[in-house]
């Protein structure tokens, strides 16, 4: 089962490679980084840390689209489609140090020099687009129950907990919490938490805090998913 997560890490190792041509920036959690009305003329790479990109509307802030942590570039769309970023804006989620590449030293420098690192970037964007694609299709289920366990199967590929088959047992940290997969998902906290309940009760989930998710039949946990897939 393939997992799509919206949390990417490590997609562009080769650019830790080339930070001296960077201009280093380090942000605390919580402070904006990208916001509604600067243009950004460039990319970030995320060396410590991770950063959340919420998507905007005239209510305010819908959802979180993704988070981007250590090994992968974040501002793509930014950099290289002009016009000021009015739909979604990025945010320190945690402490993080970042480093800025100008559109000028991509196309020049980076593109004669490092042309390898151009693929590992439209890597990252190919993951982000596949990944539009997954929540497009999540959005148009109306249960989202089932949104939240494939979300919660997700999570523990994403982690790349070592599973074996027909193994029930599995713990996680999530490094989430359920408002943050909320966030993610489109979904009140309510709803999550009214999910996570029913998983409990069936006897599939035992707990789900920042620092453990524990599951207590997670072949049952796939099948729900695999059955709703089908």
């Amino acid at each position: 089962m393939q997992y799509q997560l919206p949390i990417f890490e490590n997609l562009c190792p080769g650019w830790s490679a080339i930070l001296h041509l960077g201009i280093r920036r380090a942000f605390p959690k919580g402070s904006e980084i990208v916001d509604l009305t600067t243009p950004v003329n460039g990319v970030y790479f995320v060396k410590e840390g991770s950063v959340e990109v919420p998507l905007y509307t005239s209510h305010g802030p819908e959802k979180v689209l993704f988070y981007v942590g250590p090994g992968c570039i974040f501002g793509e769309v930014s950099c290289f489609v002009a016009g000021e970023t009015d739909e979604a804006s990025v945010r320190a989620r945690t402490d993080c140090v970042l480093y800025f590449f100008s559109r000028d030293l991509i196309e020049g420098t980076i593109a004669s020099q490092h042309p390898q690192l151009l693929i590992e970037l439209l890597r990252a964007s190919a993951y982000k687009i596949r990944m539009y694609g997954v929540l497009l299709q999540d959005s148009l289920s109306g249960d989202n129950f089932m949104r939240v366990c494939k979300m919660l199967v997700y999570l523990v590929r994403f982690k790349e907990a070592e599973v074996t088959h027909g193994q029930k047992q599995v713990v996680v940290q999530p490094e989430m919490t359920q408002r943050d997969m909320a966030r993610l998902m489109g979904l009140h906290r309510v709803t999550v938490t009214k999910a996570i309940s029913r998983l409990k009760s069936l006897g599939i989930l035992r707990h789900f805090s920042k620092k453990t998710l524990e599951i207590t039949d997670f072949p049952e946990l796939c099948r729900l998913v695999e059955a709703d897939l089908l």
